[in-house]
């Protein structure tokens, strides 16, 4: 692009609070700006929205936004419409703070996948009703919890190939699930040698361990 053209500019302020940009030569991340409306509270909370050369309509406010619709609506209809036409749509919610979606009914469609990832937990909660998983194909993967067989657990998989039995590894987890204190991890494979191969080599443990 050439050189800035300062005359396009027009600048109109109303008060020293709200004032008008259009045609700022002066370049942003999405180039120059088209127009602009910029507002100040008295706190210097600054709301900025406008139109970038780019095609961008950017929203920009210091604090909270609030979009209300259908107040006065009649019918069923729909008030508020969020729709990307040829890409992704993201709400982000950063730092400490949770994306909330609440409604009397809720429901997600997708033409093909549904994705849903927890860093930590994933929690399903039917309060008086019922939790339906329906599929062609229903599988689970995991290393402990109920819905495994005793076998598919870890502490049971890691017996596998060594040679001792697998339905033995209960004396090898703590009441919560995970393998019990260091301390006591030789005693355990002592007791669990006893049951598997015979007394004589839980002898030859004990003098070991």
């Amino acid at each position: 692009m050439g050189k800035d053209n300062w005359e396009r500019r027009v600048l109109q302020s109303w008060g020293s609070n709200f004032r008008m940009d259009i045609n700022n030569p002066q370049s942003t991340l999405g180039g120059a700006e088209v127009y602009s409306f910029y507002g100040v509270t008295d706190d210097e909370d600054v709301n900025i929205f406008g139109l970038q050369q780019n095609g961008i309509f950017k929203v920009y406010n210091d604090k909270g936004i609030e979009i209300i619709g259908g107040a006065k609506a009649e019918g069923d209809g729909v008030d508020i419409l969020i729709a990307g036409k040829n890409g992704d749509v993201v709400i982000n919610a950063d730092k400490n703070g949770r994306v909330k979606i609440r409604g009397k009914n809720i429901m997600i469609q997708a033409d093909e996948d549904v994705d849903i990832t927890g860093g930590r937990n994933v929690t399903l909660n039917a309060g008086s009703g019922r939790v339906l998983v329906k599929g062609n194909t229903l599988e689970k993967d995991g290393l402990k919890g109920n819905l495994l067989e005793p076998e598919e657990e870890w502490a049971s998989r890691v017996f596998e190939g060594t040679g001792l039995p697998e339905g033995e590894f209960g004396d090898l987890a703590s009441s919560f699930g995970g393998i019990s204190g260091i301390d006591d991890i030789p005693d355990l494979i002592t007791k669990t040698a006893k049951k598997s191969l015979g007394s004589a080599l839980g002898g030859v443990l004990d003098g070991i361990l």
